[in-house]
């Protein structure tokens, strides 16, 4: 079972996934921060830029939505994330699913917000994820110095797959991944 740490960072997490705040995770949730994004970034409505992110954002959901046991076919219920958090990843034995599940999340967020696509998250990209997901701005540089490892100012693939992972497993609440989406602890 997820500790009281974890499950704090796994509503936090979904809270920030639920666009529209209604205890569910659906697809207009995930088309919503398309547009969001979409109009951050100053894409042009119905551009290459803005169907790539409406089609990765609902493919992102539906895959989602296929992973997790769920009552009802169209949402997931905050319940229905944790547990699902809680026993194919934190509690399952199987690295590989494991490791592609981290992959699926960072790989979604990395592929919005680099805009640039130079393979790094600058701080400015990361300051437009916090925009995006209505996280508070005002913990993205203390959150980017504590996720910035190698501390040169832009954030690898692989510095948020390892941030991420601490943010998964880890019940010490001063492990600098969790500080990936923002202040936690809120």
């Amino acid at each position: 079972m997820v500790s009281e740490v974890q499950k704090k960072k796994l509503v936090h997490f979904f809270e920030l996934l639920d666009s529209h705040k209604n205890g569910f995770l659906q697809s207009d949730d995930f088309s919503e921060i398309a547009e969001r994004i979409r109009l951050g970034l100053g894409y042009e409505a119905g551009g290459e830029k803005h169907v790539f992110l409406a089609k990765k954002s609902a493919k992102f959901f539906h895959t989602l939505l296929n992973a997790i046991s769920h009552e009802n076919k169209q949402v997931i219920s905050m319940q229905e994330w944790i547990d699902f958090i809680d026993t194919k990843i934190i509690h399952n034995d199987d690295e590989e699913y494991k490791e592609e599940f981290e992959e699926f999340i960072i790989g979604f967020l990395f592929d919005l917000f680099d805009d640039n696509h130079d393979g790094y998250i600058s701080t400015d990209e990361y300051v437009d994820m916090f925009v995006v997901y209505g996280i508070d701005i005002k913990y993205s540089a203390k959150a980017f110095l504590k996720l910035d490892l190698n501390k040169d100012d832009k954030l690898s693939r692989n510095e948020l797959l390892h941030s991420f992972e601490m943010f998964l497993f880890s019940d010490d609440p001063d492990q600098p991944g969790n500080w990936i989406f923002g202040n936690w602890e809120d």
